[in-house]
Order: C-alpha cells, then structure tokens, then sequence
C-alpha cells in the first residue's frame, strides 16, 4: 500500500511526498526493494545521481530487473561513475530483461545521438512509438531525428502527434516552431515562438525563433527588437549572439554583425558555427587575417565539415592562394557540399581575376551530378 501511495504521489510530481512514503517502506524493511528502487527513483528526478547510483546498487543487488537496471545505468552515467560503454552494455541488459521498456529504449536513444549515432537512435524512438502510441516523448524523438535529418514535413507530422498527446510539451512546441520555419510558414512558427516565450521567459530558444520569423516576414526592426529583449532578459550566449550577428549580416550590417560575433566567439562553449559565421563576416569586411584565425577554429572543431571547408576556400581566394583555394572548393564538394555553390565560388574567382580558371572549373564540374542538400548548416 505504501508503494503505490509513493508512486501515486510520484506520479503527481510530489517528490517531497513520495520520498516520505518510500522512506516508511525501508523504515518497516530497510533491505526492501521496492523502497530502494523508489527513493533512487526520486533522487533521479531531483538530479541527485550520486545518491540515486547509490539506491540502485542496493536494489540491483537484491532484484536485478529491467527498471533497476536502466536506473542505475543513467544515474551512473551522468554521476560520473560509468563510463559510456559500461552504460550502452548495462542498457542493453535492461532491454533484454524487458524489451518493452520504453523509457529505457527513450534514455538509450538519446545518449545515442550525443554520440552520432542518429540511426540507432532513430530505430529505437520508432520501437518505442510503436509499442506505446500514445507516448509523447517517443514522437518528440522521432521528430528531432528527421528534422536534424531536414525530413521537415515527417518531423512536423511526428512532432505534432507529440503536442496532440502532450499540449504543454514546451519542447516540442519550440522544435515546431524551427520546422515551421524550415517549411517557409513564418506566420505559424511565429504563433509558437510566442507560446514557447510565455511558458520560458528565460530560455533563448522562443526569442530567437521569433525573431528568425518576423525576420523571414520582412519585419526586420522588429526581429533585432526581440533580440535586443532576449539579452536584456536571459543575458548574453554564444546562440543569442549567433543570430544576433547572422540576422545583422543579412541586413548588411557588418560591421554590427562583426561586432556581435566577436563577442560570441569570446564566450566558453563557442562553436564551429559561430567561428565560420566569424569567419564569413570577417571576409566580407576584408579582414582576410581575422576570418583565417576563425576558420582555423571552425575547421579545428570540424575538419570534415563542407561549409567549413567551403568558407575555408573563399579566405584562400582572398589570400590569393588560388590553385589550393579550387583544391579546397572539391573537397568541400566531396564532404557533401551542394553544387549550387558552384557559382558563388565562380564569380569569387572571376572577381580575383581568375576568368581562366573560374572557366576551366565549371568545364570540369559541368556533367557533375548535384549531391543531396547538406544538413551541416546550423538551422536551429
């Protein structure tokens, strides 16, 4: 009786009471599994993984079973305690005590993709939909994986399912918003940035969203406007300036943009996309110096990336290292990059003079076939 009392008070998101009624249970019976497998349970959803690694151990050592099992994996994994192939393994025992353990199949899928491996991860989501329809958590990972896929019309489709069985799915709410942006539907990625900004006044995301929108209604002033306020209220980030720079630099603006983006780049946790869109802001300035120095860090994260190695080729041009700048322009070509930026590349040539040479390239790209549109470009 204590324990579905516990789990009843757990399931109403009051862990103060739960963790009472479980703690009656090893005050009765201190060797109880039950008691051990739910106060671990409630130091999980608290973020406690030490003390939550500690329960589950006891519980494993006395009912080894699929819960216990994927509770003492996670909790281990994020306390420092297992590393990720200890956890995969232990994981991968839990599903095989209990193939139908769908949250166990959720919290597999997404240490996964932290680890490229999107496919697997993608398979497991699917099983999880499948065993339980009416699972938002599993539509919701479908939906990020083809979207991170640019699958936007199957995303939206898997991420609306999700927001049917989950109204208030703030998360869900917001990765429809970048794929209604994605879809060129402005007007209703902006009705969800809105809600997204209602329910998190103090996450990034709504108000960048918001602005890409308004910016993709022609509503520029406006769009800045809302960045201006996402600042003033969550601070500054590496993905708020991001888009402050790269809205300012499709205005124009470069010397806004460059002075957005520097502050970006000097903040922890700056990435390859924030040192490319250095890179590219830089170049347009004719500060060939400072866009090497940021390409550099761009292809130092990503060295295999396309458009890293694509803006790489456009600072050789602008530092007349022509023959290695058409070299670079192929490889970025055979990472994925679409032919479409053939002709950009083209016309940067023709303007350092090279006609010759920008002539002999599109002889040589011309029965190419067009490889599929990359998804290396940052859309979030």
């Amino acid at each position: 009786m204590l324990d579905k009392l516990a789990w009843a008070y757990y399931d109403l998101d009051d862990m103060d009471q739960a963790d009472d009624a479980f703690a009656e249970i090893l005050a009765l019976n201190p060797d109880a599994e039950l008691g051990l497998q739910g106060r671990a349970w409630v130091h999980y959803n608290r973020d406690d993984y030490a003390a939550a690694t500690a329960l589950f151990k006891q519980a494993v050592s006395r009912k080894p079973n699929a819960s216990n099992m994927a509770g003492l994996a996670a909790s281990a994994l994020r306390a420092g305690e297992m590393d990720f192939a200890e956890y995969e393994e232990m994981m991968q025992t839990a599903l095989a005590l209990n193939p139908e353990y769908t949250w166990a199949m959720r919290e597999l899928a997404w240490k996964l993709v932290d680890h490229n491996r999107q496919d697997e991860a993608l398979s497991l989501f699917r099983a999880a939909s499948e065993l339980d329809p009416y699972d938002p958590y599993a539509e919701y990972g479908v939906a990020f994986l083809l979207s991170e896929q640019n699958d936007w019309e199957a995303a939206f489709d898997h991420v609306s399912r999700a927001l049917e069985l989950k109204p208030d799915f703030v998360t869900a709410l917001s990765r429809r918003s970048l794929i209604l942006l994605m879809l060129d539907r402005p007007k209703q990625a902006l009705k969800d940035t809105e809600a997204v900004i209602e329910a998190n006044p103090d996450d990034t995301d709504g108000y960048v969203r918001k602005a890409r929108a308004l910016s993709d209604l022609g509503q520029r002033s406006q769009a800045h406007e809302v960045l201006e306020l996402a600042e003033s209220r969550v601070g500054p980030g590496s993905y708020l300036l991001y888009w402050r720079a790269n809205l300012l630099a499709d205005d124009l603006d470069y010397e806004a943009a460059l002075f957005h983006i520097r502050r970006s780049v000097a903040l922890e946790g700056a990435d390859r996309f924030d040192h490319r869109l250095h890179a590219d802001i830089a170049l347009g300035l004719g500060y060939t110096d400072e866009a090497r120095d940021a390409i550099d860090q761009a292809l130092g994260l990503y060295p295999d990336g396309e458009f890293e190695q694509y803006t790489n080729a456009l600072v050789m041009l602008a530092e007349d290292r022509f023959d290695a700048a058409e070299s670079m322009f192929d490889s970025a070509t055979a990472a994925g990059l679409h032919q479409d930026y053939l002709g950009d590349f083209l016309a940067a040539l023709v303007a350092e003079g090279r006609f010759m040479q920008a002539i002999k390239m599109r002889a040589r790209y011309k029965n190419r076939q067009p490889d599929a549109t990359s998804d290396a470009q940052r859309s979030n």
